[in-house]
This record gives structure tokens, sequence and C-alpha cells, in this order.
């Protein structure tokens, strides 16, 4: 497994765990510091802040996950036609990569959400579309240096099909490291739309629902005497995108 996933795993595993918001209230018990009881404290409205950002990673990493779907399964596609044949089809292909990485990708989620609708699905929609070109032009850089490359022509010189050469030889055994990669930096970059949208609010989560974006707004817009009410949640966001995007967010 590559290591770069396990912090993705545990977030979602605390993420899974079982969370009410406004049950978590408690007036008897506002901006408490970090104990063996409450590890980040309380905010002001006497909330766990540990527990909300275990609950807030839900807010990005569903869209996430849906994102790096929509993203890989049509980039891969484009990408394997692009890469394979070449010539024009890999033309047109480039072009329309091209127009839709012009559109930048905050921009891209908000036309999206704004004629879908804010919430997870648009923003997966959104964020997936505007992953697709990073997929797509990776793809077929791959493949249009190896569709040449000795090991094809033996393959083809020992019966092998093309549907099996693509598939398996060129798609699966030398291109599941990139689409990995990727689909990474497409969670990665789901978290910084997320944490951007809700910081600004109306199309981001909304209070009570934690995220890790309303989280760092509430705080610091509260002056929650616990620092780590807004502490925490920007520590996890700079864990996390240093788990998913190596050197920096992919623009």
């Amino acid at each position: 497994m590559n290591v770069r996933v396990v912090p993705l795993l545990l977030l979602a595993a605390g993420a899974a765990l079982p969370y009410a918001p406004l049950a978590d209230v408690n007036a008897a018990a506002p901006d408490l510091p970090a104990s063996l009881s409450r590890l980040l404290g309380t905010d002001h409205l006497g909330r766990d802040v540990f527990r909300r950002v275990l609950a807030g990673a839900r807010a990005f990493l569903i869209p996430g996950v849906g994102a790096a779907v929509i993203a890989g399964g049509l980039g891969v596609g484009l990408g394997a036609l692009a890469g394979w044949f070449g010539g024009l089809v890999e033309g047109v292909v480039t072009g329309c990569m091209g127009a839709l990485r012009a559109v930048p990708p905050l921009v891209l989620a908000l036309l999206v959400m704004m004629a879908t609708g804010a919430g997870p699905a648009g923003l997966a929609l959104g964020a997936g579309l505007a992953a697709l070109p990073a997929f797509t032009e990776g793809v077929a850089d791959r493949l249009g240096a190896l569709r040449r490359a000795e090991f094809v022509v033996a393959a083809r010189a020992h019966g092998i099909s093309d549907a099996r050469i693509l598939v398996w030889h060129l798609l699966w055994v030398n291109t599941r490291a990139l689409v990995l990669r990727e689909a990474l930096a497409t969670v990665g970059q789901v978290l910084v739309l997320e944490v951007t949208l809700s910081y600004l609010g109306h199309f981001g989560v909304q209070e009570p629902t934690p995220s890790w974006g309303n989280m760092i707004d509430h705080a610091l817009r509260t002056g929650c005497a616990n620092p780590l009410a807004w502490v925490a949640p920007v520590a996890a966001v700079l864990v996390t995108l240093s788990a998913t995007v190596p050197g920096g967010v992919r623009r």
C-alpha cells in the first residue's frame, strides 16, 4: 500500500465515527483547554474540537473520492484514446482539455455548484471536471511514449491482442501509479476547494455540521478563547495536503 494513503484511511476511519453536532453543544463547558477527556479542548459553544475535526473530514473526503472517480474514469478513457491512437484523436482531446484547464478550479466548482446546487455532489462534479485535464494528459503522455516501445512490439509479435496490451501492459502495469498519484492530488484539491468555500460561506458546509473550513471561520470570527479551535483544523489541512499533494497544491 502506498504510504500516502495511510493518513486518508485514518481520517476516513475517524470520520466514520458517529457525531451529533447539536448534541455536542455544552454551554457549561466553553473554551476549555486540552485535557485527557477532551484532547483538543472545546470551542466557545462547549463542543469537542477533536471530535469535530474528525467529523469535519467527511466534508472533503466524500466529494474528494467522488471527484477522483469522475476524473479518473473519464481521464483514463480519454487519455488512453489520445495516447494510443495519436494524430487527430490526440489533437481533439488535448484541445478540449486545454480549454477546460483554462478555467480556474474554484471558478469551475462554483459554476457547477450554481447549476447543480451546493452540496457534496456538486463539489465532486466541479472538482472532478477541474481534475480531468491532469488525468487525461498524464495518461495520454505515458501511452504516447510507450505505444511503440520494444516490449509492445514484442507482445504483438507473440500474438497478444492490442486490447490486452493497452489494458494490461500499458494502463495497468505502467500507468496505475500515475492514476493513484492524480487521484490523491484530486482529493487534496477538493480539500482546498471545500475549505475555501466553507470559509467564505454560502456554497460551503454550513454550521452546525462541521468542516475544517467553517471551523476555522467560526473560531476566528467569534474570538474563541481556545486557540486549538482554529489551530487544529489548520494543522489538519496542512497535514492532509502534505499527504495528498507533495510539493504543493496542483494548479
